[in-house]
């Protein structure tokens, strides 16, 4: 966090980016000398209406991303399904339907390659998140923070205008959807645009009101989650399926537009000491508190941690922080543990947004139309455990039993975790829609075992070290969920073909897996261990 009162001196090692979990972090370093006098550039002296502004439009651009990016999940995968199945059938006009009345599109060959695509997909942002968020991080901090954001809006809204591209006019055959990646290269895709309306909360706001804020910005999330496939279904139950597509598109041009329009620059609204001029030296403070638990739940992205360096370059600041990096897994088995814990969190719980569609629509004959039902619901159910379910039971059970925050935390993590993998061996073994569901809700139990391990992970760390953990676990996520839809659409494609009592293998597989994750979650330590930057 800022140090308003004794922080007059240049930090060498202030992170610039900042992750959802640390919500007692500092607002960063500042090239532009300030004195003393200028007190309304302290985030506590912002004008309230500036603020309340800036805050208010922030998370409104956050739940109209949010809500565009679920608006698309089911649409896009039927405007695939029918561009494969005619591209199918145009080069295979031999073949027959094994049954009259049969859809089509139900063909092996179809289904296979509609899971590779997607599976694929999912591996495209990767290189533009690994590549392109420090230079962008730095970036921001030059131009400002508002202009990276708008870029990084227009390079999302590019990538995906190219997909629907590709399916409209076919003029290139399905799997050129994969060039979407090299659009995500301008302004780098959801990582950059994710830290940018973190830090720009944090230019704005106190150690006090952030992590609420932040909170405001997960629920934005949730409930974009919950209204993205209720909107989409009723209008593809109707065969408006691009209509679906060109809302999404609409969404996201609007809110960049009006981003660029009415959000002012915070760049340089951004705490600053109260002494001679300077720069602000900062430092990470990790908390275990019940708001960050529910902060860091949702989506996985990448909140980066950058040591900033006058005149720097991006490599600088990699070497620096693989360096940290490869210090703190080498002498804290404990951080190594609960990275290796975190990994796979944000993939085994988006799976079913990954392919539970498809393989609904293969098992239960579940048109993607009423499959976006099953979304909405597990958006429903992950919001109302986040934002009630685990508040009550600290209110009525941890509080009373006078449990340690480390404790807490470790419990439920457990739990969560477990809950988990029944819930996606459940949906990987279901002979009903109805005991999938049931998966659904167990899935949505556990969906808070990301935000607990985040709060353990701070906790378990020196402070000085929070900021390069906390971005080596969201990079890790990152690319675990993406290396993970490729291996779990490869064995879909395998279900397929072995038959109906297979079509449940990728879930599981990943059941097993967490299985054995929540097996490991047991050897973490049952009490806290107190760790200074004296040591």
């Amino acid at each position: 966090m800022n140090d308003h009162n004794d922080s007059q001196d240049a930090s060498e090692s202030t992170p610039l980016l900042r992750g959802r979990g640390e919500a007692s972090n500092g607002a960063g370093d500042d090239d532009t000398p300030v004195h003393a006098g200028k007190a309304s550039a302290l985030p506590g002296a912002v004008p309230p209406k500036l603020k309340g502004r800036i805050l208010s439009l922030l998370c409104a651009y956050a739940f109209a991303m949010m809500l565009a990016d679920n608006l698309q999940p089911a649409a896009l995968t039927k405007v695939f399904e029918d561009v494969i199945c005619d591209s199918y059938y145009d080069h295979s006009p031999q073949s027959q339907l094994s049954s009259e009345g049969e859809n089509p599109c139900e063909a092996q060959p179809v289904q296979r390659e509609l899971a590779l695509v997607r599976g694929f997909l999912q591996l495209v942002p990767i290189f533009s998140g690994l590549l392109c968020t420090v230079p962008y991080g730095l970036l921001a901090e030059r131009v400002g923070r508002k202009r990276v954001l708008v870029l990084s809006g227009a390079g999302t809204l590019a990538a995906f205008a190219w997909v629907l591209a590709v399916c409209y006019w076919r003029f290139l055959p399905i799997r050129w959807v994969l060039l979407s990646g090299v659009f995500l290269f301008v302004g780098g895709g959801d990582p950059v645009l994710s830290s940018m309306l973190h830090v720009m909360v944090t230019d704005v706001t106190d150690q006090a009101e952030r992590a609420q804020i932040f909170l405001y910005l997960h629920a934005a999330d949730v409930v974009a989650g919950f209204f993205g496939p209720a909107v989409s279904a009723p209008l593809m139950e109707k065969g408006h399926t691009w209509a679906v597509l060109l809302l999404a598109v609409a969404v996201l041009g609007t809110s960049i537009t009006a981003l660029a329009v009415l959000v002012p620059e915070t760049l340089h609204l951004k705490a600053v000491s109260m002494g001679r001029p300077g720069r602000v030296k900062n430092r990470a403070v990790s908390s275990s508190s019940s708001s960050e638990i529910v902060v860091l739940s949702p989506r996985s992205s990448l909140q980066s941690a950058i040591p900033r360096r006058k005149g720097g370059f991006a490599l600088a600041g990699i070497e620096t922080s693989l360096a940290s990096l490869v210090a703190l897994l080498t002498s804290n088995r404990q951080a190594t543990l609960l990275l290796c814990l975190y990994a796979p969190q944000t993939a085994s719980r988006e799976l079913f947004t990954l392919i539970g569609l498809q393989y609904s629509s293969a098992k239960f004959a579940l048109p993607y139309a009423r499959g976006n039902v099953l979304l909405s619901l597990l958006q429903a159910a992950q919001g109302l455990v986040v934002l009630v379910v685990l508040p009550l039971t600290t209110r009525l059970v941890a509080n009373p039993r006078r449990w340690t925050a480390w404790a807490r935390d470790r419990l439920y993590a457990t739990a969560s975790i477990a809950l988990l993998a029944a819930g996606l061996f459940v949906i990987g073994i279901s002979p009903t829609l109805a005991v999938e569901v049931l998966g659904l809700l167990f899935v949505a139990l556990g969906s808070c075992s990301s935000g607990l391990l985040m709060s353990l992970l701070g906790a378990a760390v020196k402070p000085s070290q929070v900021s390069v953990v906390y971005s080596s676990a969201l990079m890790l996520s990152i690319i675990a969920r993406s290396l993970t839809g490729l291996v779990e659409s490869a064995l879909l494609i395998k279900g397929l073909e072995l038959g109906w009592a297979w079509m449940g293998l990728p879930f599981v597989a990943m059941g097993l897996f967490m299985a054995c994750v929540g097996v490991a979650s047991v050897f973490v330590t049952a009490e806290k261990i107190e760790l200074s930057d004296e040591e």
